[in-house]
């Protein structure tokens, strides 16, 4: 038998060299002669309808080449990864739903021109309700965000019987949970480059994402372009975890490249990309446990909202996918749940490591503890009586049948950390 080549061994990284050594190129790093840059004047109210927005005096700024507004390219679509319901920029009489949204497209000889440029805009909008609340989004009464509604989506979970379940069970935990905002905070900010083939139609982006094929189709839908016309070229990511899966600078710098004629930079500051794109999805879990006097579990209830902030992104398949993991690697023979995908003005919820099942493991874990203190029992034996194992079904069906080690993650967890209260104990003798 071969030996293993990966699995233990020391595996050189093939560009580790370039990132040591300086040599790779970030987005930010990209620069062309004749180069122009781009800045966006972003929405200045979460919930608001433009009314009025005058460019003439950034127009006027020495240095200042072009300001796009929607008035430019009124037949732009929306774009977004599961719902296209986000759009490139806000026109006059459309709505503003978050503060990341773009009013226009400043394009100047210099950053510092372009930064001068987007203060001199003038907005005036008719403030709406600001909605910052998922459960004040779903109430009745409460402004849409979006015409179709504020709950984007609702899924449905259904295992066994689960008013059996908890007739079966000697104690009953219910509790409920909040998890917050969080930004995956990369390294380097949302920044790119793009240039415009006149004689073919092409456009050319130098920028990062994590979906090069489903960015291209996404932009090329937008500018209402085929495919081939779009050329996305990646350049070192420069840190994602989830975030880069969204288009950010992309079709700005395709409209400026394709008004200009010249190849166009444009790249976020810190608080601008924190304001502008996706972070970790807030989740609110309501969850009612079951379980009989020995610590066997019996039924699991959850009820789980999602808060999406002002556009879809990746939320319709995070909020339901944490639903699904509800009970983490414990099997449970009865479940129920429901998850409601919800919109609000804050700055929309993307994919970030875990897909929502991070969310829900704050959830699942806090109940096992509170379980095995009603019940008086070790919380690791309380895990290990419940833990999958092969042919346990997960709570949307799924029958595990290889690679499940549960328990011997868990019972290696304990080991380890039963040596490390020795060591512990031992240094403070």
């Amino acid at each position: 038998m071969k030996p293993n080549k990966y699995v233990g061994e020391n595996v050189f990284k093939v560009d580790a060299q370039d990132k040591v050594t300086g040599k790779a190129l970030y987005p930010d790093d990209i620069y062309f002669e004749d180069m122009l840059y781009v800045k966006v004047k972003r929405a200045t109210h979460p919930h608001a309808i433009l009314q009025k927005l005058d460019v003439s005096r950034a127009e006027a700024l020495p240095g200042v080449v072009k300001v796009i507004t929607k008035k430019d390219f009124p037949n732009l679509n929306k774009f977004g990864l599961i719902v296209k319901d986000q759009p490139v920029l806000v026109g006059i009489g459309e709505k503003m739903r978050f503060m990341g949204d773009a009013l226009a497209i400043v394009i100047a000889k210099s950053k510092e021109i372009a930064n001068r440029a987007v203060k001199l805009i003038k907005v005036e909008v008719k403030e709406l309700e600001v909605i910052s609340n998922p459960f004040r989004a779903m109430e009745s009464d409460a402004p849409k965000i979006h015409e179709e509604g504020n709950i984007l989506l609702t899924h449905y979970l259904n295992k066994g019987d689960i008013e059996k379940g908890f007739k079966e069970s000697d104690v009953v935990i219910e509790k409920e949970y909040k998890t917050q905002h969080i930004d995956q905070l990369p390294l380097q900010v949302e920044s790119g480059v793009a240039m415009y083939d006149e004689k073919n139609g092409v456009v050319t982006i130098w920028a990062a994402t994590q979906w090069l094929h489903d960015s291209q189709a996404d932009i090329a839908q937008s500018l209402n372009l085929p495919k081939e016309k779009i050329r996305l070229i990646q350049p070192v990511i420069g840190g994602a975890f989830g975030r880069k899966e969204d288009i950010s600078v992309h079709i700005h710098l395709a409209l400026a490249a394709m008004v200009t004629k010249r190849p166009v930079k444009l790249t976020y500051t810190r608080e601008e990309s924190m304001t502008a794109q996706s972070k970790r999805h807030p989740i609110y879990i309501k969850a009612k446990t079951g379980a009989t006097k020995d610590g066997k579990l019996k039924a699991w209830k959850v009820e789980v909202v999602g808060d999406t902030g002002a556009y879809a992104s990746s939320g319709p398949a995070v909020v339901h996918k944490g639903m699904y993991h509800c009970t983490g690697p414990y099997d449970v023979p009865n479940v129920k749940g429901v998850a409601y995908t919800v919109y609000t003005n804050n700055t929309y919820g993307g994919a970030m490591r875990g897909f929502g099942t991070t969310q829900l493991a704050f959830a699942y874990e806090s109940q096992m503890n509170i379980l095995a203190e009603e019940l008086r029992m070790d919380p690791v034996e309380l895990r290990l009586k419940n833990a999958y194992r092969i042919g346990s079904t997960t709570p949307n069906g799924q029958k595990l049948i290889q690679s499940v080690n549960v328990v011997k993650t868990i019972e290696e967890a304990a080991k380890l950390s039963k040596e490390k209260e020795g060591v512990l104990y031992e240094e403070k003798r």
